[in-house]
């Protein structure tokens, strides 16, 4: 609505400029016909100059402007459809990234601390299965619609991830903030009868969040969320849980102490180790043969 007003009082300030170009230009006009001498009286004059402003300033105002108003509402309609998800409004997947990371640029002023978190509906398969699949997009609309509802309007941010898992930014929350909203969006999906048609659904959702702050790498939050996310699935679905943050870099070294040692009498995997310890051996051998020549009698 907002949207809307202000695209109209845009074009209201566009129609008096217009208007008042095309005034501007008709008494021009008009005095350099005056001083030709062609109305005779004053009163001729005003007439002609009411006439051309009728005939050629309003209507070239108001074409401009209804040009001017569906250019906007057009170019907000694809703003919309590009960073919105077309079937519940929500942000999509590449806009709330760009929250996200925006989210923690301002964070490295304000030192405060953030949550995501990562909503999955359970069993939504058996939901398209029993139903369809307009129920089952009944059902992601409403609880958009939930979601949305719970949340605080700019401060939060609301996307849809992929099918039907949905993605949060809490921002400025501590982690028992964070757990109390995830909660409360839990028993509003729990306790929602979702109309689809000839049923009333009802639906649970599953819940992995993660705190991260200034200077943290939001997909290892997300990381972090889905792996609070599986954990709250593995553990019966319809709770909350909560998942530590671990950096990239770290993440990615832990990984590699974790592995296992590669056996001595492993192959190379490439042929770049191969020719590597093809040279190893030749080299050995080359160095055996001397030896065994230094030794032998002469």
């Amino acid at each position: 609505m907002r949207t809307n007003l202000r695209d109209v009082m845009s074009s209201l300030n566009y129609f008096a400029l217009v208007s008042l170009s095309a005034l501007s230009i008709s008494f021009i006009v008009s005095i350099v016909v005056f001083q030709l001498g062609i109305p005779v009286q004053a009163s001729d004059y005003v007439r002609l100059n009411l006439y051309v402003t009728g005939c050629v300033a309003i209507p070239t105002a108001i074409i401009a402007t209804l040009h001017n108003f569906h250019t906007r509402t057009y170019q907000r309609r694809l703003e919309a459809l590009a960073w919105t998800d077309d079937l519940t409004g929500l942000l999509n997947r590449r806009f709330f990234l760009r929250g996200a990371h925006e989210e923690c640029h301002r964070m490295r002023r304000t030192k405060q601390t953030a949550a995501v978190a990562i909503i999955d509906l359970d069993f939504f398969k058996e939901v398209n299965d029993l139903y369809g699949h307009a129920a089952g997009d009944r059902v992601l609309k409403t609880v958009a619609q939930i979601a949305h509802a719970e949340l605080r309007g700019p401060f939060d941010k609301l996307g849809r991830w992929g099918g039907e898992e949905f993605v949060v930014l809490l921002s400025d929350v501590t982690p028992e903030n964070a757990r109390s909203v995830c909660e409360r969006l839990r028993s509003r999906i729990q306790s929602a009868l979702i109309e689809t048609g000839e049923y009333q659904v009802c639906i649970t959702a599953s819940f992995g969040f993660c705190m991260f702050g200034a200077g943290a790498d939001v997909s290892s939050a997300i990381e972090a969320a889905d792996r609070a996310l599986y954990e709250a699935k593995r553990l019966g679905r319809n709770r909350v849980e909560m998942g530590e943050y671990t950096h990239a870099e770290v993440q990615d070294i832990a990984d590699f102490k974790k592995r296992p040692p590669v056996p001595e009498n492993r192959m190379p995997a490439n042929e770049d180790a191969a020719d590597g310890l093809r040279t190893i051996s030749l080299e050995q051998g080359s160095r055996m043969r001397r030896q065994a020549r230094r030794q032998s009698p002469r």
